[in-house]
């Protein structure tokens, strides 16, 4: 017997309505099941083994999902979930976790918010002409940087140079590679405090007058980790380099990402022009505990006898820049909130079945959840796209989250309590159903405004179309047992209310 014969015996049928009868509802499977099954025996009378019996079976799985669809305690069921609590609360934690997987794979996005990698950075300093803007791009002249060396040694305990550059590195065993290479002065690392466990040379290595040091990103990607290229021989701007190591600590915070550095003695520094441009790293002498912090301003004679201003911008706030655009904003818009909306949440009577602590204390966790999820997704969201695109510059991406930092805050928190406002204080639900209440015209002798009902039928709010003295706020109203007829099954008022 072919398969398409079998689907149109009877037995088959009847099986196909067993299967569908377990879509409908529990309550009326049975009567529902012998319905179909003496339909079933009408159409097989009168048709005989055909098509059309196998059709009329397969569309009962349509007929019974309906059913079960369309039942009320489905439908009940529904409107529970319907702006319930832990659907706000799974709303918001996904995008939290999609903001923290975004921020996660954007490499300038986590090195923003990463802390310092240098011991010591209290008393590390970018000197710039040009403020925070000036520490993105080279802004000090080489022959600036040479004269500061003895000048200013009473203001500084070290101060080294480096200037990027793109140079094509041939290693053996390995193709051509462009790299951003950091031409630096041989002091840089001391300056950094990077401790001799970062970096791995051979002592043959001390006879290059310059040393390249990969960083640990470009070695792994651009050379497989291949630890045969340290101690190769490479030739950059017609001077031989040994490869010395593997810089296995983050540098990156510096401005202008390298690749690598090449460590020249100051002998082959000062053949470079003196107009080219570069950055300048200090360590100021620090007088007992005080730190190092903020922003200073350096004043240096020219030749002209004119002053040259330069700014001494601290690395470790520099590190710490995001976490405090991040602070400011948040205590700005916590200040400037109830300037957008009010901070009450409205009136709630004492009811004569007093509600449990559970149910009191639910009300303001979930409060407190909101905030708490709210918190965090604005600042990974400003941070995400203000150092997620590379080309942007310091000052660009600062601006860009304050922005969205403060309004993001601010509208956030204004959200949070116009949705606390309109939720049940006891099922935590969305009110809904609003309708109209009173006349504008009477405003002062009756309230006008608008009522909301709760789905589970434990209250109404009433929320005045315009404050009066005697109706300023929204007012909750407790509904009490006897109302419970009138919802749907599962939704009755709080059993405490009498």
């Amino acid at each position: 017997m072919s398969l398409r014969l079998l689907l149109r015996s009877l037995p088959a049928c009847f099986f196909l309505l067993r299967c569908a009868a377990w879509l409908a509802p529990g309550r009326e499977r049975a009567e529902w099941l012998a319905e179909w099954r003496a339909e079933v025996w009408h159409v097989w009378d009168s048709y005989g083994r055909s098509s059309q019996v196998t059709d009329l079976c397969l569309g009962a799985f349509q007929d019974a999902f309906w059913l079960r669809w369309y039942s009320p305690r489905s439908m009940a069921r529904r409107v529970l979930r319907t702006g319930s609590a832990s659907r706000c609360s799974a709303w918001l934690s996904g995008c939290t976790a999609i903001s923290f997987v975004i921020f996660l794979s954007l490499p300038g996005a986590r090195k923003a918010m990463s802390p310092s990698p240098y011991w010591n950075a209290d008393g590390l300093v970018m000197i710039s002409s040009g403020g925070y803007a000036g520490t993105q791009v080279p802004t000090i002249a080489l022959q600036d940087y040479q004269s500061w060396k003895t000048s200013t040694r009473h203001l500084f305990t070290g101060i080294a140079f480096y200037q990027p550059i793109h140079k094509r590195v041939h290693i053996a065993m390995h193709r051509g590679t462009e790299l951003s290479i950091g031409r630096a002065s041989d002091n840089l690392f001391k300056l950094l405090n990077l401790p001799a466990s970062t970096y791995s040379g051979d002592r043959a290595s001390g006879q290059y007058a310059a040393r390249l040091f990969l960083s640990q990103a470009a070695w792994r990607e651009l050379f497989g980790s291949d630890a045969g290229v340290i101690g190769n021989h490479t030739e950059i701007s017609g001077q031989r380099v040994v490869i010395a190591g593997v810089i296995a600590q983050d540098s990156s915070q510096l401005p202008g990402q390298v690749d690598a550095w090449l460590l020249e003695d100051e002998r082959h520094l000062d053949m470079l022009p003196g107009n080219s441009k570069g950055f300048v790293v200090a360590h100021m002498r620090t007088s007992g505990p005080h730190r190092v912090d903020g922003w200073r301003t350096m004043n240096v004679r020219s030749e002209e006898g004119d002053n040259d201003r330069f700014d001494c911008i601290s690395l470790a706030q520099r590190s710490r820049l995001p976490f405090s655009i991040f602070l400011f904003t948040l205590i700005v818009a916590v200040v400037t909130l109830p300037a957008t909306t009010a901070l009450p949440l409205g009136e709630y009577p004492r009811v004569s079945g007093r509600l449990p602590w559970a149910v009191r204390g639910r009300r303001w966790l979930f409060l407190l959840s909101k905030v708490s999820l709210v918190v965090p997704l604005v600042c990974l969201s400003s941070v995400d796209v203000a150092y997620g695109i590379p080309s942007l510059s310091l000052t660009s991406t600062q601006y860009i989250q304050l922005g969205l930092s403060y309004f993001g805050f601010l509208f956030a928190f204004r959200w949070i309590l116009q949705d606390q406002r309109k939720r049940c204080p006891v099922c935590l639900r969305e009110l809904s159903n609003p309708a109209r209440v009173g006349e504008a015209s009477r405003n002062f002798l009756a309230w006008n405004g608008t009522e909301l009902i709760c789905a589970g039928g434990h209250g109404l709010l009433h929320i005045p179309e315009l404050p009066t003295s005697w109706f300023s706020t929204q007012r909750w109203l407790y509904l009490d047992a006897s109302w419970g007829s009138l919802f749907s099954e599962g939704c009755v008022p709080f059993a405490g209310f009498v």
